[in-house]
């Protein structure tokens, strides 16, 4: 078994997010049980809706960037793609493509099925490249650079 995606997905996808909401989510909370005598900063309404704002774009944020991403194995003649609580199974040869995309700190693979799987037409992932060079290169699946090639 390979691990096609990066060790970074676990913490991307669950502890920096649940870590952010948690913490942020209870000082919000803490800013509408607060006193309004004993800590005026905290307790008043503007401060209130902007942290309730910023809380809630946080969340969105995660929702639309880190939440999807998706841990990606292979073996053989299979790949596995997993959201760590139900894995599935797939043959290779139902993949259309990988393409990497770079952005400012890390690189998003998206893979792409020839079909319709249980995440979708497209799943991503953090790539491992090491291994992802290989898979693609013993599968013969087409992988496209977007951005700086390395």
């Amino acid at each position: 078994m390979n691990r096609l995606s990066s060790n970074y997905t676990l913490m991307l996808k669950l502890f920096i997010p649940i870590f952010w909401i948690v913490f942020f989510g209870a000082f919000v909370v803490a800013s509408y049980i607060t006193n309004p005598i004993e800590a005026p900063q905290i307790a008043n309404d503007t401060f209130q809706l902007q942290s309730t704002i910023f809380v809630i774009i946080g969340i969105v944020f995660f929702a639309f960037t880190f939440f999807r991403l998706k841990r990606v194995d292979s073996d053989d003649n299979s790949i596995y793609i997993s959201n760590y609580f139900k894995t599935y199974k797939y043959p290779t040869d139902t993949i259309e493509n990988i393409t990497i995309y770079n952005h400012l700190v890390l690189k998003a693979a998206h893979l792409k099925f020839k079909g319709k799987s249980s995440f979708g037409t497209k799943i991503i992932f953090i790539p491992y490249m090491l291994n992802l060079k290989e898979f693609v290169e013993k599968n013969g699946v087409t992988l496209i650079w977007y951005g700086k090639d390395n």
